[in-house]
């Protein structure tokens, strides 16, 4: 979506806040619902390595889902972990799970920035959570991101955790990051825009709407409580990008 609202409200789901900036887009997601899919376990107890372990921990898993797919690995940037890490203390010293509201202005010298948040009694929950979330997986498996900083802290058998994904502004980007909604996505159609859609959902780029594409877009759709037809239309492009 190229023109959007100065705000869109995050609901208590998986789904997609954006905000412009500079031209660009921001995806950033919340993650309510993560907390009581991580908290399910109960006798699950918080993990006794140091944050630094649990920061590796999850990054190491968002790579690996990355790998697992054909999609590239993540670059680790110590500006992108120092913005996480603050913003992870920030939330567990208030006991409250919310976006940083500053994102586009804490980091700097980006093209795309995403973020997940999330807290649960260990980073392999809240890891599979976010998995299991359409949004925070799309955030994890995009194509239009190279790099990452993942900042925890873990305090009262809680691990709280903040994801940061970047684009560089500075790197050349490939062309379908500069696709937009022209008409409605569905089976059979061709082009830079399912490109794009494919890439959001961490599919192969294939250009062509096929089954898989339409299969993984209204699993997307599901998980907002939508009716899942695996069409995009602007409604859905809007909650992608």
């Amino acid at each position: 979506m190229d023109h959007l609202h100065p705000r869109a409200t995050a609901r208590p789901s998986a789904v997609a806040v954006a905000l412009p900036a500079r031209g660009q887009v921001v995806a950033v997601l919340m993650t309510l619902a993560l907390v009581a899919a991580a908290l399910v376990t109960g006798a699950a107890t918080a993990p006794s390595a140091g944050a630094a372990s649990v920061e590796d921990t999850f990054t190491n898993k968002i790579n690996k889902a990355r790998t697992a797919r054909g999609i590239p690995r993540l670059a680790t940037r110590g500006h992108l972990v120092d913005v996480a890490r603050r913003w992870a203390a920030q939330m567990a010293s208030q006991s409250k799970l919310y976006h940083n509201p500053r994102l586009t202005s804490d980091v700097s010298n980006w093209r795309w920035v995403g973020e997940n948040v999330g807290y649960g009694p260990t980073a392999p929950i809240v890891h599979r959570a976010f998995m299991n979330s359409a949004g925070h997986r799309a955030n994890i498996l995009s194509r239009n991101y190279s790099e990452v900083g993942v900042g925890a802290v873990v305090r009262g058998g809680r691990v709280w955790v903040a994801e940061v994904f970047r684009r560089p502004k500075t790197s050349s980007g490939p062309a379908y990051t500069e696709a937009t909604f022209r008409h409605a996505l569905r089976y059979g159609s061709k082009g830079a825009a399912v490109k794009r859609v494919q890439a959001r959902l961490g599919l192969r780029r294939t250009g062509f709407y096929g089954k898989s594409t339409k299969a993984a877009v209204a699993r997307f759709q599901r998980d907002l409580g939508w009716r899942g037809r695996g069409n995009t239309g602007r409604k859905t492009w809007a909650r992608l990008f």
